[in-house]
């Protein structure tokens, strides 16, 4: 949304509750503006039409220079990526990765064949005792 939108809602939702009719004057509006932009009826006419095309406030009727509007919601910018970590992460050599990969698979099997060879033998012992 652009700066004199954004500028002219804050002066509506400061000046007006969410959902109620509050009547501005076009001075009001316009000091709303941001400095160096161009204080103009055109200028204004089209940050409410782009307000109430957005659903941000409800213009009842204008007259004059006055304006009856009602906020409908606050804008709230959308929130900004989070960065993505540029650093990298050196890589191990290919022949650690394997080393440490298949010890655990050795051990296993040794622990495993260990045991079966000490229940074979507890077995063998209470056979024949």
């Amino acid at each position: 949304m652009e700066t004199v939108c954004c500028a002219v809602l804050d002066k509506i939702c400061s000046l007006a509750a969410f959902g109620r009719y509050v009547i501005f004057s076009e001075e009001e509006l316009f000091e709303a503006f941001p400095d160096g932009t161009e204080r103009d009826f055109g200028e204004l006419k089209k940050a409410l039409k782009t307000l109430v095309n957005a659903g941000y406030i409800d213009l009842k009727y204008s007259g004059g220079d006055l304006y009856c509007i009602a906020p409908l919601k606050k804008y709230e910018p959308e929130p900004e990526p989070l960065p993505v970590p540029t650093e990298t992460v050196a890589e191990e050599p290919a022949e650690t990765k394997r080393r440490f990969s298949v010890s655990p698979f050795f051990a296993a099997f040794a622990g495993g064949a260990l045991g079966s060879f000490i229940i074979s033998l507890v077995f063998a012992v209470l056979q024949y005792a």
